[in-house]
């Protein structure tokens, strides 16, 4: 998937305490890793079970050593808009574009689904929104640079967003809205391009994790639980790790801390993980899973399945790095590839995985 967060100390030594108190009291929210281990250790309904993540472990230690978990297997050069004549500089402002709007796809049972047709095949949900996005390059329309986009009308839009079935896109006012609010930010404040927010990030992915949330409203993904602001920043931290795949780590994408990011927590990374069996739910949040229960952005249980996602996926790659450690291969695991394995995996296997349940939730985080 076109798709991070790290302990507060670290951030706190790292990035700039300044920006941290623009956005909440400094020394009091906990960056991902930290917050999904607090979490995880208080969690009523949700458990991660250490059998899971051994066998998620073994399997992905196997596919790293077989050349299987590089950034080459995780770049989708079919929804890349790479044969348009882009620049760099207009791929990564497409990227910023993409992550902006990457929130709620889920379709309630019954209801059809937001489609689009790319190169002869229907996409559905986040697929179906890039492939809206390429179509209206393919158009003719500059839809990555935030100096059109942020001139476009609610008609405009919904025309260049526009569906094979009668379903838009969830949260469409919402979407319009922070295309608005991202647009007007870059042309006040970084000259019309992305582009300028990277070069303040120095090539630290935790610092571009910290100015996008800190600048740019929509990426606050901020939770409290038990007390205890805890931070999320899921589309913030697929941001960061989109350019490192598509710039393969290089150039743009030389991240020279991208391990220090987390998975992005969302509903289907849970969703792979409830079915490998990594994590366990009550049987009352169950129950409500079953039901298609919509939660609020925030509450309780909802907070529990992305905080204990995020400490399971640390669990993983810690137990991937021992098993690697000592079969001697010195390949790299991450977070990252972790949570674009178990994504790419529910996708490739939704029909499998139409049993296991997820939780529904209307909000623009994730």
């Amino acid at each position: 998937m076109f798709l991070l967060p790290v302990s507060r100390s670290l951030a706190t030594q790292v990035l700039k305490p300044v920006a941290l108190r623009q956005f909440y009291s400094l020394g009091k929210m906990l960056w991902p890793r930290e917050g999904g281990k607090f979490i995880s250790e208080r969690a009523k309904d949700v458990q991660v079970i250490p059998e899971g993540v051994e066998k998620v472990a073994a399997m992905l230690s196997e596919s790293v050593k077989e050349g299987k978990m590089n950034l080459k297997e995780f770049l989708q050069n079919d929804i890349l808009p790479v044969d348009k004549g882009l620049t760099e500089e207009q791929l990564l402002n497409w990227t910023f574009l993409v992550d902006t709007l990457n929130f709620n796809f889920w379709t309630p049972d019954g209801e059809p689904k937001y489609t689009v047709k790319d190169k002869g095949r229907k996409r559905t949900g986040y697929m179906a929104m890039v492939a809206a996005i390429n179509r209206a390059i393919d158009e003719g329309k500059k839809i990555y640079d935030p100096n059109y986009y942020s001139k476009l009308t609610i008609d405009d839009i919904k025309h260049i967003f526009r569906s094979e079935t009668e379903s838009t896109m969830p949260l469409f006012n919402e979407r319009v809205r922070v295309l608005g609010e991202v647009g007007k930010k870059l042309i006040e404040e970084y000259d019309g391009t992305f582009l300028n927010v990277l070069k303040k990030a120095d090539c630290s992915a935790l610092k571009l994790v910290d100015i996008v949330t800190s600048e740019f409203e929509c990426f606050r993904d901020v939770a409290k639980y038990e007390g205890q602001e805890v931070a999320m920043f899921k589309r913030a931290q697929i941001l960061a790790s989109d350019i490192w795949v598509l710039f393969r780590g290089q150039g743009l994408g030389a991240f020279t801390d991208i391990d220090k990011l987390t998975i992005f927590a969302d509903y289907r990374v849970p969703q792979a993980m409830a079915h490998f069996g990594v994590l366990k739910y009550s049987p009352s949040l169950e129950e409500k899973l079953k039901k298609q229960h919509v939660f609020q952005s925030g509450e309780r249980e909802e907070v529990e399945i992305r905080g204990c996602s995020i400490h399971a996926a640390e669990l993983i790659v810690e137990r991937i790095k021992d098993l690697l450690s000592q079969s001697g291969c010195s390949a790299s695991i991450n977070s990252a590839k972790v949570d674009f394995f178990l994504w790419d995996y529910r996708l490739m296997n939704a029909a499998a995985l139409e049993s296991v349940p997820y939780h529904r939730v209307r909000c623009i985080y994730y």
